[in-house]
């Protein structure tokens, strides 16, 4: 039997790795394509100085650079801002979007609110982050940012604004937010956004710092509304007793002066001064009780105009962060 031999040229076998090796890179540049859309994006974005700096105070890490970096990020007047991310309402105010592969930060220029640029692109970023994850990661990662979501301690500060979300966006979000918002977070959601963020928490504190003037203002109106209500019900207690103690005494003052005019009323002229010294006191006690009710009532008008500029306070500073608002009509 003639043996059958195959050979192959040394042309053919370099041609087969060739086809192998092609094979081979097209499999990695799909798995790619979006690191390298970002690398060439990232190629052609110069950023202003103070773009550049806000990047820099955020502490990237080397991949979260590349994708800010293709993101394009900008700072926006009101007018561009409100076009780009189709912010139209003096309700809800918006301080940044990421739509369609580009981040748009409202330019808002506060000394009371510093922190708040770089907190919001901090978390604009995440979005970014978020859609360039694979599927499965999606859902490794949306199971642990639901268990933080769900437990109480954190569920207060997340759940603000969730309700007009899809379940899908509901997790981009919290996913930005937790990442933004929340220290001491479980070991696997550390380890992801260490991915992104060389110091998590010092992001974090961007935005507690930014928001502490609205968490204080808020715990202010609260707890000065609180002690108006109490003052109003001490008033309202302590003015009816006045009355009634005034009414009594009254009808005392009108029984000693029509016992003075009767003859032999009063047994003695000890009798009569003490009777008489009995109400000089009692009209002094609510003499003393009429004071207090109006130093009651200036301290509350007092803490209503603190309570007023607070509130005040709280608009204008609301006003600021809504690029749909106008700043001068709250002042």
């Amino acid at each position: 039997m003639k043996d059958i031999t195959t050979k192959l040229s040394p042309k053919k076998i370099i041609l087969g790795i060739a086809i192998i090796l092609a094979g081979v890179a097209g499999v990695v540049v799909y798995q790619n394509r979006i690191t390298i859309s970002d690398w060439f994006s990232a190629l052609s974005y110069n950023p202003t100085s103070e773009v550049s700096s806000l990047m820099d105070s955020i502490g990237l890490t080397g991949s979260a650079q590349s994708i800010l970096r293709a993101t394009h990020p900008s700072l926006n007047t009101s007018e561009e801002f409100n076009n780009y991310c189709d912010s139209h309402s003096q309700e809800i105010s918006i301080l940044g979007c990421y739509t369609k592969g580009r981040i748009y930060i409202y330019d808002i220029d506060e000394a009371e609110l510093s922190g708040i640029k770089e907190s919001t692109l901090a978390h604009e970023l995440l979005h970014a982050v978020w859609e360039r994850l694979s599927e499965s990661e999606k859902t490794r990662l949306s199971a642990l940012i639901t268990e933080v979501y769900n437990d109480e301690q954190y569920n207060s500060l997340l759940a603000e604004d969730l309700e007009t979300y899809s379940e899908s966006e509901r997790i981009d979000e919290l996913h930005s937010r937790i990442g933004t918002e929340i220290v001491e977070l479980p070991e696997e959601l550390e380890k992801h956004y260490a991915k992104y963020f060389n110091d998590q928490d010092a992001v974090v504190l961007y935005y507690n710092d930014y928001i502490a003037p609205f968490r204080e203002l808020s715990e202010k109106i609260a707890d000065l509304s609180s002690r108006i209500t109490a003052l109003d019900q001490e008033i309202e207690t302590k003015t009816a007793a006045y009355y009634a103690d005034a009414e009594a005494l009254s009808t005392q003052i009108d029984e000693f002066n029509n016992c003075a005019n009767t003859s032999n009323c009063f047994s003695s002229n000890a009798e009569f001064a003490a009777k008489r010294n009995e109400l000089v006191n009692r009209k002094a006690e609510l003499d003393n009780a009429f004071n207090e009710v109006n130093q009651l009532i200036t301290e509350r008008n007092n803490l209503a105009a603190e309570y007023n500029d607070s509130i005040l306070r709280g608009q204008t500073l609301e006003s600021v962060i809504n690029s749909n608002a106008k700043v001068e009509e709250i002042k």
